[in-house]
């Protein structure tokens, strides 16, 4: 079996949302493209967050006291410790990350130099899932059963 890395399994398409949205815009973009979360970002593109469907029923449920909680704007609410990975990293260590911090998913980023800390320049490329994982994987038994049994025939 071959080993995988990151990049190879890792969903290149990331759906983001600028840290100045409101919630509401939020919840829009979650309906829209069926997923749990939003990588949030500044106005240069940079990760500063995550916005996920947890983030938002704890907003949800502190609106009892503080009124038009879907007006306030994404960064208000967004989880801003991200766990996440560099595309060059083995799928193991990414499925030990996932397991080590009970998460779901992690974002792919690049960093670029320039900033005062690696965090202020990290690039989202991509979003890794379990489910990603768990397809990449059947995918690379079922292609090395196919490559074993051709063999002895």
């Amino acid at each position: 079996m071959q080993a995988l890395h990151v990049a190879d399994v890792m969903n290149p398409h990331v759906i983001s949302i600028s840290d100045e949205a409101t919630l509401s815009d939020a919840i829009d973009q979650l309906r829209q493209n069926k997923i749990s979360a939003l990588v949030v970002v500044d106005h240069s593109g940079h990760m500063v967050g995550v916005i996920s469907q947890t983030d938002l029923l704890r907003a949800l449920q502190q609106s009892r006291q503080s009124g038009n909680v879907l007006e306030q704007p994404v960064s208000e609410y967004m989880t801003r410790d991200v766990v996440s990975v560099a595309p060059h990293k083995s799928l193991a260590y990414a499925m030990q990350t996932l397991s080590d911090h009970h998460i779901h998913r992690l974002v792919v980023v690049e960093t670029h130099d320039g900033g005062r800390f690696v965090t202020d320049r990290m690039m989202p490329v991509g979003i890794l899932s379990q489910t990603d994982i768990v397809r990449a994987l059947i995918g690379n038994v079922a292609e090395t059963e196919n490559s074993t049994s051709g063999a002895s025939a």
